[in-house]
């Protein structure tokens, strides 16, 4: 029974996804209205997932994710960004793709506690280290904000590279091709997992009524 669940999530998910793609998350009329059933394309704004959307979808795609660790990042990003003032969603997003679902596989080993690839340089150079988890989720966070606000952060800083960044350069995922990542693709990449996640979220919502 749960494999069948399996295959209908991934029918209905990439349908989802297809669907998806031909309209626009924000209509530019109304672009500062938040529905709950779109995604923010914008750094600085408020995420929508909570820590068990967030968590669900983590493992769905990595099912070698304890139930313990996968809800202790999570709720690590909220936290962090909620401090911020950063969207959760896309900071996560960016963590997945980074990390390839915190399978790692690239030159960032998992014990880094580095994220989001902050100062990896291909396969010799493999970045920053962080003591534990949540100070590498702010740093981070902190560098994500540095590129798409000119606001001070709030929280002392643990991220060495802030100051190298042009501050308020990518106030949406749109601007971060070039910019964080030499990846001319590199924002697609971050809205595809957008949509992956709020279908995830849509599937969890329909199964909560069942």
């Amino acid at each position: 029974m749960m494999k069948l669940q399996g295959y209908i999530y991934i029918i209905i998910l990439s349908i989802w996804s297809m669907t998806s793609h031909a309209v626009e998350p924000y209509f530019l009329s109304k672009v500062s209205i938040t529905s709950g059933n779109y995604y923010s394309v914008f750094i600085m704004d408020h995420g929508k997932s909570n820590v068990e959307d967030l968590a669900s979808m983590l493992q769905f795609y990595n099912p070698l994710i304890s139930d313990q660790y996968a809800q202790k990042i999570a709720s690590f990003y909220i936290e962090e960004c909620s401090d911020e003032g950063v969207n959760h969603d896309i900071a996560f997003c960016q963590m997945v793709l980074e990390t390839g679902f915190l399978n790692y596989g690239g030159s960032v080993k998992k014990s880094q506690n580095n994220f989001c690839g902050l100062g990896a340089i291909g396969e010799q150079v493999a970045g920053e280290h962080f003591p534990d988890m949540q100070i590498g989720v702010r740093a981070h966070i902190q560098h994500l904000k540095a590129y798409a606000s000119k606001n001070d952060i709030n929280k002392e800083s643990v991220d060495k590279r802030f100051r190298f960044v042009e501050r308020g350069v990518a106030t949406t995922i749109y601007g971060l091709p070039g910019k964080w990542a030499s990846d001319p693709l590199y924002d697609e990449k971050i809205e595809g997992l957008l949509i992956r996640l709020f279908a995830h979220r849509s599937l969890m919502a329909s199964r909560a009524t069942f």
